[in-house]
């Protein structure tokens, strides 16, 4: 399982990114939706999307505790991360909070 997390807000994002992350269900800052991580059409979105998330794989811990913000959705609202986020407009590789993470489970922890 995926989770995905808006990181930014949505001023001056590009149309197509628009629709991809209105597809994805998320619309506001925060909010976390849990995809399959087989499907394909899933990744691209994710990769497209890229520089206005943070995604990576989650265990089966975090996937509780998210289902039980969502109830019977996939998406939820969460509180930014204690501590904040790194910085907004850089890629985890180069030490901010966007794109593909490792430790998804670690921003999860802090924003629940």
């Amino acid at each position: 399982m995926i989770a995905a997390v808006r990181i930014r807000g949505q001023v001056d994002v590009p149309d197509k990114i628009n629709a991809t992350l209105q597809t994805l269900g998320l619309t506001k800052k925060n909010q976390v939706v849990l995809v399959e991580d087989d499907n394909d059409a899933h990744q691209g979105m994710l990769k497209k999307a890229k520089d206005y998330l943070a995604y990576g794989e989650v265990n089966d811990d975090t996937v509780e505790k998210i289902r039980e913000k969502t109830g019977e959705g996939n998406i939820a609202s969460l509180a930014p991360p204690s501590g904040g986020f790194k910085d907004t407009r850089r890629n985890v590789n180069e030490g901010g909070a966007l794109g593909k993470r490792g430790d998804m489970d670690e921003l999860l922890q802090k924003m629940l």
